[in-house]
Parts: structure tokens; C-alpha cells; sequence
């Protein structure tokens, strides 16, 4: 699995890969990128496929930045939808490098909602992430919608889901919640979103570095594997 930046990164689970820092995923001037675990073609989101087949606006895909190493830049409000099923599952985690823009009200991670899904949203509700309510954390208390913490930097976020082992939120490595029972979302599916909502709303103004999508949920020492592996690219 050379075509990673970070070599390091946990592959255990792993089953989607987004990283403009590999051309083998993005380059310049694309209006598509590949995941680089199963292949899946990823494009510009565009309506609501449901879990249909879903017809691309290639000029909503985000374009390629070469900063950090190379990072997909949602300038203006872009998103991607995942051309493929990422599936159903019992447990789940994403672990994604994220640059939010001044706070311009809530916007899009992430949305699975086109196939039995649910959202996670940035500064929505008063919770600088939340996913569907189950996971919810601030950077400020009270909340603050532009968290200098948050706000117009680089911040690993990984966020794990499962009802029997407990969710829970990291922020560049470290547990910022206590676990709770509460089921985020396990199910992917089809046409998963990132940076859009599932009718292509409240789309991601800023920059994603890496997108990973695992089936288990990682260990804390997982979690921090992933974020020492590209801090020093990203921070």
C-alpha cells in the first residue's frame, strides 16, 4: 500500500482512501478522484441520488491544492459523492484531516444519508462537530462558532461509532469525549457524501487532507498511530 503519504497509516479495516497527496488518487486539473482501497471512482456531487445512480456536476469536485502535499480545496463550496457502496456496517470510524474556513455557518463533513445513513456537520446546534447528535464536541466552552482551535487551521478528527463498545471523538489524537453508547452511524452505503449534504447543501468551503473510512472502530492507539503518522505534513 505504497500509494499513501503516511506509511504508517492503520490499514486493518480500512475500506476507503482519499488522498490528493497521491496521484494515483488526484491530481491537477481532475474533476474526479479513485479511493485508493477498493477503486471506488469519486465525483462531483450533484442532486439526490438516493441510492440510485448518481449523474456528476464535475465542476462542483473540489480542485487540487498543492499545499501540504497535496489537499482537496472546496473554495466557494464543493462536494464529492462516492460512486460506489461503501456498505453497512456494526462499527465504523473516519479519521480525516480537516482546514475549516471562518465559521459561514454549518457545513457539511460528511452525509449518508442518500442510503440509510446520517449526517455529521461542522458548527451545528452550538457543537463545532456533531455527528448526528450522537457525537458532539466543542472547541471553546460556550461554544464558539469561530474556535481559534478550529477555525482557519489544520485538525485531525476521528470519530468512532458503535452502540456496544461505546463512540467516541479525537482531536489530533487525543479522546476529547467519554465513550457513550449512543450509535452515530455505522452505514456508509451508496453515494456517500464529503463536504456536501445529500442534496448538495451547506457544502465544505475550506481544505480536506486525507479521508480514511474503516468498518471497526480504532483503538485510541490506533487513532493516535494515524495522526503522528501525518502531523508533520499537516501541522
Amino acid at each position: 500500500m505504497a500509494y499513501f503519504t503516511g506509511p504508517n497509516i492503520v490499514k486493518d479495516g480500512l475500506i476507503f482512501a482519499l488522498d490528493a497527496g497521491s496521484s494515483r488518487c488526484f491530481t491537477s486539473g481532475d474533476t474526479t478522484a479513485t479511493d485508493l482501497v477498493q477503486g471506488f471512482n469519486c465525483s462531483g456531487a450533484n442532486g439526490n441520488p438516493g441510492s440510485g445512480t448518481h449523474t456528476p456536476d464535475p465542476s462542483n469536485f473540489p480542485v487540487y491544492s498543492s499545499t501540504k502535499g497535496g489537499v482537496f480545496d472546496f473554495a466557494s463550496g464543493k462536494g464529492i459523492n462516492v460512486d460506489g457502496d461503501l456498505g453497512n456496517h456494526t462499527s465504523s470510524s473516519i479519521s480525516i484531516w480537516l482546514y475549516r474556513l471562518t465559521s459561514n455557518g454549518t457545513q457539511y463533513i460528511a452525509d449518508a444519508r442518500n442510503d440509510s445513513g446520517q449526517w455529521f456537520l461542522s458548527n451545528y446546534q452550538s457543537y463545532n462537530i456533531n455527528w448526528h447528535d450522537a457525537l458532539r464536541y466543542n472547541f471553546e466552552n460556550p461554544y464558539n462558532a469561530d474556535a481559534t482551535d478550529f477555525i482557519n487551521k489544520w485538525v485531525h478528527v476521528t470519530v468512532t461509532s458503535d452502540s456496544n463498545v461505546g463512540s467516541r471523538i479525537y482531536i489530533n489524537g487525543v479522546q476529547k469525549t467519554a465513550a457513550t453508547t449512543a450509535s452515530a452511524d455505522e452505514d456508509f452505503g451508496i453515494n456517500f457524501r464529503i463536504g456536501t449534504r445529500y442534496t448538495t447543501a451547506n457544502q465544505w468551503t475550506g481544505k480536506m487532507g486525507s479521508i480514511y473510512l474503516y468498518n471497526k472502530v480504532l483503538s485510541a492507539a490506533e487513532v493516535a498511530q494515524n495522526f503522528n503518522a501525518q502531523q508533520s505534513r499537516f501541522l
